[in-house]
């Protein structure tokens, strides 16, 4: 047969047509390599998320100096800025979902970044905080969008690894945001202004870049495996997203509670030094990286987000519980890394990846935002309980073992899911 030839039944004019190649439309779906550089630009995009948040933890105690705060309202500059990205996680996704999400999600990164270079030259304490409202409700704007994007360019089957990589990101954001205020800070003695202006400018180039790399179509012809081509049934998917939205809430109490509360318990109650909770701290979000993808991978190869979701969270809850038993050092790193191995950031791409299998994919910007929405609110809730527990009971193990009973409580949302 004629190479040259690919359809000699057709007309002249069609052969024609048939091997003259086509064009790529502007705007278009991704190509089939574009999603592996999806999945790097938002990696990075969650580093200087979550870098962002976490660069003023190590400077609250300077601030309240400087600006005579009570910690009741240092707290608030926190509060206020998780509040807002709870409250519009639900309106960002709808929105994605109607003028576009490439349109919502890089408005939505520029102005994060504008609003955390800003915070860092903020003359006092009321500008400061409303600076802070400003980043926290433009970053309520990304977890939607970019996972509605990235699930609809990536094939199905290797949404689970994928996702994970992305999530990856919040690990390394952790760790930059808790470095660069040490190490600017404290380390080489500038100005508290610093971290945030650095951390904010490096926010608007990758927004920038998210303006140039991401481009915003339908899932592209060939590329997903059957399951995710075909609509979905309503059904199938509100009983998924209601049971990702509890699993969801019941892990992120969890890493809240040790994001937020860790470094202190173990200052106050375990006679660490602020470095040595800060470096045992930070085990747990280096744990999650592996921890993430080998999840990811074995729920592609499986084909069981669910699965093994419902594994992991049981060894996520034991971890939590065992951090307030009073054993050495060894045994609190250990049960750090086995919970950065199987909490939240690593059941958190695995939670996604379910939704994405089972929403249309019109509707995955909205499906995001309902289930983040969720999250966000043991964000908000998490902190404030624990505090609460601690001061009524004289200890933090009360709160720590709450957190763990979530975490098997989001085990009865989670068998309710179903995958085809």
């Amino acid at each position: 047969m004629n190479e040259s030839n690919p359809a000699p039944g057709l007309p002249a004019r069609e052969r024609e047509n048939e091997a003259r190649p086509q064009p790529r439309k502007r705007g278009g779906a991704a190509r089939p390599s574009d999603w592996r550089a999806l999945v790097l630009l938002f990696f990075l995009g969650w580093i200087l998320m979550y870098a962002n948040r976490t660069a003023l933890s190590p400077l609250l105690k300077p601030l309240g100096t400087l600006w005579s705060l009570n910690e009741t309202q240092l707290g608030l500059l926190s509060s206020a800025f998780f509040l807002m990205y709870a409250l519009l996680q639900v309106p960002f996704g709808w929105l994605a979902d109607r003028v576009g999400r490439k349109r919502v999600l890089v408005s939505g990164y520029l102005a994060h970044g504008l609003g955390a270079t800003v915070c860092g030259l903020a003359p006092g304490p009321g500008s400061f905080l409303a600076l802070r409202i400003l980043t926290g409700s433009s970053q309520g704007s990304y977890y939607s969008t970019q996972y509605a994007l990235a699930a609809e360019s990536m094939p199905a089957e290797r949404r689970g690894v994928g996702m994970a990589v992305i999530n990856s990101g919040m690990a390394f954001g952790i760790a930059l945001g808790l470095a660069a205020s040490g190490t600017l800070v404290y380390g080489l003695g500038l100005s508290w202004r610093v971290p945030f202006v650095v951390l904010g400018l490096v926010t608007l180039v990758v927004g920038g870049a998210m303006g140039l790399l991401v481009h915003e179509g339908r899932p592209r012809s060939g590329g997903p495996a059957p399951q995710a081509q075909r609509r979905p049934s309503g059904r199938f998917y509100r009983r998924n997203l209601i049971a990702a939205c509890g699993a969801s809430f019941a892990s992120m109490y969890g890493f809240y509670v040790i994001l937020t509360w860790l470094p202190y318990y173990l200052q106050t109650a375990r006679g660490f030094s602020g470095a040595q909770a800060g470096n045992v701290s930070t085990l747990m979000a280096f744990a999650a990286v592996p921890g993430g993808i080998l999840a990811g991978r074995l729920s592609d190869r499986i084909g069981g987000r669910r699965r093994v979701a419902l594994f992991l969270l049981p060894l996520a809850a034991v971890a939590l519980a065992a951090i307030v038993a009073p054993r050495g050092p060894a045994f609190l790193a250990a049960t750090l890394v086995v919970y950065g191995l199987t909490g939240k950031l690593v059941v958190d791409p695995l939670l996604v990846a379910l939704v994405a299998d089972a929403a249309p994919p019109d509707r995955y910007a909205s499906a995001f935002g309902v289930l983040n929405f969720f999250a966000t609110i043991s964000m908000v809730l998490a902190p404030a309980i624990t505090g609460i527990l601690a001061d009524r009971t004289g200890s933090f193990v009360g709160a720590f073992y709450l957190a763990a009973a979530l975490s098997l409580g989001g085990l009865v949302f989670l068998a309710t899911a179903r995958e085809e």
